[in-house]
């Protein structure tokens, strides 16, 4: 990913988080991009004021996967059916396509939980975690997710515990982020995620950047963290 596009998937996690509300939407990119599908070059963000999580036959579902997600009623997420067929319609018409889902963890880290593996569209190969568990210092990890097309869903008459903890299959594997753009824009990245690899007289309240700097030469580098 460019390195300008994950600190805009940042800042606007973290205002929807600052709302008290859940990230969730689709990352896109160009077919004939660099590395496809196993990278990203757009991003589109599902309106999280319309999470379906919490309507009633979704609700009795996600309280059977564990006291956690009786206790915290934004835990999950379930996109708006007509919201995310018009997302998807207005991708194709553009020419890109979808290569993986993206949400935000709340309160837990970024990992791939038990119940991020059962809600995973197996159609993809890959999933992006965004934890704001402490929104001073974000993190971002993707995951390669294997898994069968028949595995999908949760339900009321499950009697589940502990399904915000970490998958611990051969099927969930992370990978790493490889962010590319101009210097700058990756120096503040690296901030933003890893912030004790600031300078001393840096803000180490990192923020997102405008668009990348012209005029700078193009370089790739892994992201800490």
């Amino acid at each position: 990913m460019e390195a300008a596009l994950c600190l805009g998937v940042l800042r606007q996690a973290a205002q929807i988080h600052r709302a008290g509300l859940k990230s969730y939407g689709l990352l896109t990119a160009e077919p004939g991009a660099a590395g496809y599908p196993f990278t990203a070059t757009g991003v589109v963000f599902l309106d999280s004021r319309k999470n379906r999580r919490n309507d009633p036959g979704h609700r009795a579902a996600f309280r059977a996967q564990g006291d956690y997600f009786r206790q915290f009623d934004d835990a999950g997420f379930v996109a708006d059916p007509a919201e995310l067929l018009a997302a998807c319609r207005a991708i194709e018409a553009s020419g890109r396509e979808i290569v993986a889902p993206f949400h935000s963890h709340r309160r837990q880290p970024a990992n791939f939980s038990l119940i991020d593996y059962r809600l995973h569209n197996p159609a993809f190969a890959w999933h992006l975690i965004i934890s704001l568990a402490d929104p001073r210092r974000p993190a971002l990890q993707p995951f390669a997710v294997a898994k069968d097309p028949c595995d999908f869903g949760i339900s009321d008459r499950d009697a589940c515990q502990g399904s915000e903890l970490a998958y611990p299959g051969p099927e969930v594997r992370p990978l790493a982020l490889a962010a590319h753009g101009p210097p700058g824009a990756l120096r503040r990245l690296t901030h933003t995620v890893h912030p004790q690899a600031a300078p001393a007289r840096a803000s180490r309240r990192a923020r997102p950047p405008d668009p990348s700097e012209p005029g700078l030469p193009a370089t790739h580098q892994p992201v800490p963290g």
